[in-house]
């Protein structure tokens, strides 16, 4: 993937937005990967296969952590 379109969400200066990055892989498959000095599958492809509970739960505490930041809580 050569870039990313995330940003024609926003109206020029008129709706912020925010992209939000979430490592979502395997540990274990992480350091196979690393030590075969092979890429991991990206995010739109086929074979990406996140470990999905530690990576929701993680996703939504910090989330959570930047909406209530956000509002002042």
């Amino acid at each position: 993937m050569g870039g990313e379109d995330f940003s024609r969400y926003a109206l020029e200066g008129e709706i912020p937005i925010t992209i939000f990055w979430l490592g979502a892989v395997d540990p274990a498959k992480l350091a196979s990967h690393q030590e075969k000095g092979i890429a991991l599958p990206s995010l739109h492809s086929s074979r990406f296969a996140p470990l999905a509970e530690p990576a929701i739960r993680t996703g939504v505490t910090a989330m959570v952590a930047a909406v209530l930041k956000l509002m002042g809580s």
